[in-house]
């Protein structure tokens, strides 16, 4: 894997790029849940969730635990509050636009 590519793995914005990966944090957003859970859920193989798995740990996203022979992955609400500070910048710039054009008139 090149340096470029890794880097742009461990990105959060990456991470929940792909409707699949969406998925899976919404289902992880209800709780945590076992990777023979997260196969079942999502209509994909079970390599195919791996995947997805993969990527969003490597962002920081989901974290994997280890209870007894299986990965249970549970989110990491802090990366996503990075998503959501983003969002809410947009918010801010806006209403004091609406604040600024209500105080002209």
């Amino acid at each position: 894997m090149t340096a470029r590519r890794a880097k742009a793995r461990s990105d959060v914005f990456d991470a929940i790029a792909h409707p699949a990966r969406r998925r899976i944090v919404q289902r992880l957003s209800r709780g945590p849940a076992p990777v023979h859970e997260l196969v079942r859920g999502a209509g994909m193989t079970q390599q195919a969730v791996s995947k997805h798995l993969r990527v969003l740990s490597d962002a920081g996203v989901a974290i994997a635990e280890r209870q007894g022979q299986e990965n249970v992955y549970r989110l990491v609400p802090a990366q996503l509050m990075k998503v959501r500070a983003w969002l809410d910048s947009f918010w801010s710039e806006k209403l004091s636009a609406l604040k600024t054009i209500a105080e002209e008139e």
